[in-house]
């Protein structure tokens, strides 16, 4: 068996994401400090211009977040240090006008900062992923609700993970989604899509939100033809279309890692069947809550500091998987391949060392 594996909220190939760092109105006029990767960073609106920075002013580290924005600079609240988008420093008060600040004095910037879908986002180095896309959000006839960003102790890879199983519905949904579903999950397709992946399943569900289900016109228990879409590190999209109802529900599902011991979970729902109803709109957030608060329940009690990944030999080395666990090991092995492609190759090295002791040690 390959030497264990997991992906935490602090790995640092995560580097190479594009990550959610806040909802677009979180940031409004001021710097916003935030954690991603167990890394202070923060986020400001220069002039009409989204910059990201780490927390940190280079001339005595104190955190740039403390201080303000004024037209298109950040200025330090410690000393008064200013900071255009690039990070270059424009002026030191203390060395009077006229001075050019030394060549050093540079705030960090983020390799990429750009909001799309309503957050946003930071790449602190490349990415390996194109942001993931979110159709529904410009189609005619969908109300866009979204659920107010929930933070917990569950780390990020084992809620990628939750997000895309389907097989514990029954058990941890009993009392929303998972209502009367059939226990056994039917084979599905897992289709590789650049550095992520689509899953497809056909399903039979309950649809307690189909409002003929009270009146008798439509069964509880119906078809669901379920579409996923998975873009690395943690960005997620689900599709559920019932075709008895003729509705469609889609969930954007987006992760920012921020340190070793918390995550903050992004959820916007998209449906198509709520004619624009305020009410039914905010009733449709509150029971996609309760089926989030339902999965943290049970991630929160996981004694696990990462995701497990496959080991060294390619094979999941800590647990057991069956057919219906098809997506989440795309899932571990697109972290894998993440991780591997941006691990030193002296780290590489000693594993390859320790998986061929162990070959050896198998065959004495």
């Amino acid at each position: 068996m390959g030497m264990s594996r997991r992906l935490r909220n602090t790995t640092p190939a995560l580097r190479h994401g594009w990550h959610p760092v806040a909802r677009s109105t979180e940031v409004g006029d001021e710097p916003v400090a935030v954690r991603l990767l167990g890394e202070p960073w923060v986020v400001a609106r220069l002039d009409d211009r989204l910059a990201a920075f780490a927390d940190r002013c280079p001339h005595r580290l104190a955190p740039l977040s403390a201080g303000r924005v004024d037209a298109d600079e950040l200025v330090c609240g410690y000393h008064g240090w200013r900071f255009v988008a690039s990070g270059e420093c424009t002026t030191v008060p203390a060395l009077g006008p006229g001075t050019p600040p030394p060549r050093r004095a540079r705030a960090v910037p983020a390799w990429g900062v750009t909001e799309r879908h309503g957050l946003v986002w930071i790449a602190p180095r490349e990415p390996v992923a194109e942001l993931i896309e979110l159709p529904e959000e410009h189609s005619t006839g969908f109300d866009s609700v979204w659920l107010e960003p929930t933070r917990t102790t569950a780390c990020a890879g084992l809620l990628a993970d939750n997000f895309l199983d389907t097989a514990h519905f029954p058990f941890v949904h009993a009392d929303t989604i998972g209502a009367g579903e059939d226990t056994a999950v039917p084979p599905y397709r897992v289709t590789p899509d650049g550095d992520g992946f689509v899953v497809q399943l056909e399903q039979v569900v309950a649809n307690p939100e189909d409002p003929l289900v009270a009146t008798g016109e439509h069964p509880l228990v119906q078809r669901r033809w379920t579409t996923y879409v998975y873009r690395p590190p943690f960005m997620l999209r689900l599709r559920m279309e019932y075709p008895d109802a003729g509705t469609i529900t889609s969930i954007l599902f987006c992760l920012q890692p921020e340190d070793s011991g918390a995550t903050r979970v992004y959820t916007r729902v998209l449906r198509d069947d709520l004619g624009g109803d305020a009410d039914r709109l905010a009733e449709a957030a509150r029971f996609e809550q309760r089926v989030l608060d339902e999965d943290l329940a049970l991630q929160e009690r996981f004694d696990l500091d990462g995701l497990p990944l496959l080991g060294d030999d390619g094979e999941p080395a800590e647990e057991v998987s069956i057919r219906a666990d098809a997506a989440g090991v795309a899932l571990r092995r697109a972290l894998a391949a993440l991780v591997d492609r941006h691990t030193p190759a002296t780290a590489r090295e000693r594993r390859v060392a320790r998986r061929t002791a162990d070959i050896r040690q198998a065959r004495r």
